[in-house]
């Protein structure tokens, strides 16, 4: 079966929806509670189909994803000098750094108080605010271009399941 990346993706999340399903089910009615002298009141669970479907279910995600990997390594990413792989690594580095640069521009550059015996205090940052924000603009425009790629990527790729 051929599909896209983005197609793949979906299916596993179908597939790890339907699983999450059967365990629920199960966990509801893998027992019955009976009074003496009363019958058992079916529940509709069978243990060997569940498991033989939460098996096939975790077989095939395991199958599409390791489609999903081997294709990551080997799509280049229009615009970057990088794989799908490597792009998914990058933009985790750079939500970090996106994060960091945002809270040292969210700062002021000089500030100044009074402490509690009458000193007049000054906290100067020695970084220049300004480029801290200049620089996590450029960052958030970086992350923006990647996403884009790699969304790209995973919309005109296939791959054989």
């Amino acid at each position: 079966m051929k599909m896209t990346l983005t197609e793949a993706m979906k299916l596993i999340k179908e597939l790890d929806r339907e699983k999450d399903d059967l365990i629920a089910f199960e966990d509801r009615n893998c027992y019955c509670s009976f009074k003496e002298n009363e019958t058992k009141v079916p529940t509709g669970y069978d243990y060997g189909a569940t498991r033989k479907r939460v098996d096939e279910i975790d077989a095939e995600v395991l199958k599409i994803r390791f489609a999903l990997a081997r294709a990551n390594t080997a799509i280049a990413l229009e615009g970057f000098d990088m794989t799908v792989a490597e792009g998914l690594v990058w933009i985790a580095q750079l939500q970090e750094k996106r994060r960091q640069l945002e809270t040292l521009a969210g700062a002021i550059q000089l500030t100044r108080r009074i402490t509690p015996n009458g000193i007049l205090e000054y906290t100067e940052r020695l970084y220049d605010v300004g480029a801290a924000k200049v620089q996590a603009a450029e960052t958030v425009r970086t992350i923006h271009a990647l996403q884009v790629a790699i969304d790209r990527a995973n919309l005109l790729n296939f791959i054989e399941i």
